[in-house]
């Protein structure tokens, strides 16, 4: 069986169940984090000159972290809607999605809210935070250092 693969303008790379993401000025240039969406894994592989890759970092997430895992990094640099996590959550329309928000706002938000809490912890080991835009969404961003 062979296995399809397509490339997008943000330097995402996604063959069957992987997802392959550059994430400019989240990691460095030498380096490409590959979310495997059936495991639940996010790996942070280092490019060595030579054409190997040398895996960093590791981390497994449950179901609903990677669900909303996933439109984050999509998003970024920028921050994801709550709206747009909703709908990646619950696998819904995101017309759907916005139709539930607006009629049952703090139970949405909630289940999001939940699905985000999930997150920290391993994205630490990364460098990496998520950050909550009031009334909007989530960002994911490096820690500060110093």
């Amino acid at each position: 069986m062979k296995k399809t693969a397509s490339h997008n303008q943000n330097g995402e790379y996604h063959q069957e169940g992987l997802l392959q993401l550059t994430l400019e000025g989240l990691i460095p240039p030498n380096q490409i984090l590959v979310l495997n969406l059936e495991l639940r894994t996010a790996t942070l592989f280092y490019n060595v000159p030579e054409g190997n890759q040398t895996m960093v970092e590791q981390q497994h997430f449950s179901p609903n972290g990677m669900r909303v895992l996933v439109p984050l990094l999509r998003a970024y640099p920028k921050y994801c809607l709550h709206e747009v996590l909703f709908a990646s959550l619950v696998s819904l329309p995101l017309e759907e999605a916005y139709q539930q928000m607006r009629e049952m706002r703090a139970l949405t938000i909630r289940s999001v809210r939940r699905a985000v809490a999930s997150l920290p912890s391993r994205l630490r080991a990364f460098g990496w935070q998520v950050r909550s835009i009031r009334g909007a969404g989530y960002l994911i961003e490096a820690i500060p250092t110093g």
